[in-house]
């Protein structure tokens, strides 16, 4: 069986590297970096594609290479922030401790590379995929952790087994939360 000329060509086009230097991880940190900075200093609306190059110090078209709309920008944002804002260890068999070991966390997060997560919650308000995007990628993860927390309680008998677990860790998380958007 022989192979078409044009079959041959598409072989060797498929096999050939992509053309262009290839991209520097640490661009993509700077680009972050400043994403950041200008959601703590200037809000959610101020962050453009525009102002995040020029911010950067990059061309346009290299941040569009890399994020192809707001939402895919704001999606490394939030892996950013799990990086910096690891989810706790929580192993002991005390729910006194373990509610401790998940408050530092959170004022060890805050205080860190969590700085933005305040912003982008204002902004969910008014911004339905943010929300949507805030919730599964950061909110939600560290939402079952906790519960699972209320939930091993109750298997030990520490917590009453009547207890909404779920409830539970929003009132404590919700007094968290409460403080920091809105009394400071």
């Amino acid at each position: 069986m022989q192979v078409s000329p044009k079959t041959k060509k598409a072989k060797v086009e498929d096999s050939r590297p992509v053309a262009g230097r290839p991209r520097n991880p640490e661009t993509q940190k700077e680009i972050l970096k400043a994403a950041g900075e200008i959601l703590l200093a200037e809000g959610y609306r101020a962050l453009t594609m525009e102002r995040l190059a020029s911010r950067a110090g990059v061309g346009k078209t290299t941040v569009y290479r890399r994020w192809k709309c707001m939402a895919d920008l704001v999606s490394d944002l939030l892996d950013a922030a799990n990086s910096a804002w690891p989810m706790p260890q929580v192993k002991s068999e005390n729910i006194t401790e373990d509610l401790r070991t998940l408050y530092r966390n959170w004022i060890s997060g805050m205080s860190g590379g969590g700085r933005i997560i305040p912003v982008l919650i204002a902004e969910s308000v008014q911004n339905a995929e943010l929300a949507s995007l805030l919730h599964q990628r950061f909110i939600l993860p560290r939402r079952r952790l906790a519960i699972a927390m209320i939930d091993r309680a109750k298997d030990r008998g520490e917590v009453s087994k009547s207890v909404d677990s779920p409830s539970a860790i929003d009132m404590f998380m919700g007094r968290m939360w409460y403080r920091q958007l809105a009394t400071g």
